[in-house]
Parts: C-alpha cells; sequence; structure tokens
C-alpha cells in the first residue's frame, strides 16, 4: 500500500486514480489497519466473496487493470503486478503520457474451466457459513474448494489468514511463511 499512496500522490495532478481491491471474507476491519498505516488517500474497496476472481477470471494476487477516462478496460495483467517492478513502473508511466496506447497493453485471458468454477462455488457456499457465524462449516467448503484447484490462492489465503492471523494482520505480511506454505503443498 505504501507505494501505491507514493504512486497516487506522486501523480493525483496528472488526472490518475488509483482504486484498490483487497479481497479479505473477513471484511473491512481486517484491510483499515493497512490503509490507515499506509496513510492513503485512495479509495480500497473489499471484495468478500471474491466476485473479481471470477468476473475477471483471477485466482492469485496482485492483478493490475488500466481502465480509460470512458470505462474501457485498456490493460489486464493477472499476477505479478507490482509497482516496484521496473518494468511496471515503465508501462503505468506510458499509460499516463500516451493517450490510449491499446496495441501494447492487451493480455489475453486465460482460460480457467469448470474446477475454478466449482471451486469459487463453494467458496461462496462458504463465505455464507463464515457469515452466519459457522466457521468450521466455511473452512470445510473452502478446504474442498482448494482441493478442487490447488492454485486458486484466494480461496487458500482466506483459510491461512484465519487459522494464522499473526502472519497476515500483526504488522507486515508475512509473504515468506506463504511461500513456505506453498513449497510444503506441492
Amino acid at each position: 500500500m505504501p507505494v501505491w499512496q507514493k504512486f497516487h500522490a506522486s501523480n493525483q495532478n496528472r488526472n490518475v486514480e488509483v482504486l484498490s481491491v483487497a479481497i479479505d471474507v473477513q471484511g473491512r476491519d481486517k484491510i483499515t489497519p493497512y490503509t490507515t498505516k499506509a496513510q492513503t488517500s485512495f479509495v480500497t474497496l473489499i471484495d468478500q466473496t471474491n466476485l473479481l476472481g471470477e468476473l475477471y477470471g483471477f485466482k492469485a494476487i496482485p492483478n493490475g487493470f488500466l481502465i480509460d477516462e470512458h470505462g474501457i478496460m485498456r490493460y489486464k495483467k493477472l499476477g505479478g503486478f507490482d509497482i516496484r517492478n521496473h518494468d511496471t513502473n515503465k508501462l503505468l508511466e506510458n499509460w499516463i503520457t500516451t493517450p490510449n496506447p491499446v496495441e501494447t497493453l492487451n493480455q489475453t485471458d486465460q482460460e480457467l474451466g469448470t474446477k475454478h468454477e466449482k471451486s469459487n462455488e463453494l467458496f461462496r457456499n462458504g463465505v455464507q457459513k463464515y457469515k452466519h457465524g459457522d466457521l468450521k462449516g466455511a473452512l470445510k467448503y473452502w478446504r474442498k474448494g482448494t482441493k478442487i484447484d490447488p492454485s486458486n490462492y484466494i480461496i487458500r489465503k482466506q483459510i491461512w489468514a484465519i487459522e494464522n492471523p499473526e502472519n497476515f494482520y500483526e504488522g507486515d505480511v508475512n509473504y515468506s511463511w506463504q511461500h513456505e506454505q506453498i513449497r510444503k503443498n506441492r
């Protein structure tokens, strides 16, 4: 968040807006400490049901979408969209300075198939259980979803964040711990 806040602050007079979306079933209370710490001046929405993952076909974050002033998506990068990366930073600068660079900013969609659809259906079922206070039932659905689609890290991270909050909500997110979990589950 701090790097996006820096980007937003340095480009706010250039007709550029930043919108972030946190995918977290636990809601705003878990996200607010990060936006407060980063003193964000851009909007952060919370997607508690992974609606964006279903709409845009992703199973992991971070992702980047560049949308022009007419609401047309001109660029989509699924996974690895990191402003600290030189190429990403250069891409954003070109987007700001070059009107509608469509030809250079398209990424083809990937076909995710029925495994992805089924795992997201199980995720939604788990969200309903979670909202009604049935954490055990929610985790059961989510685990089924990750068995069907092991590469769906949106679902996997919800499980990890609930079972290991110290690696997600106490200070900085522990990415080393997450990478170790991925390595163990291969």
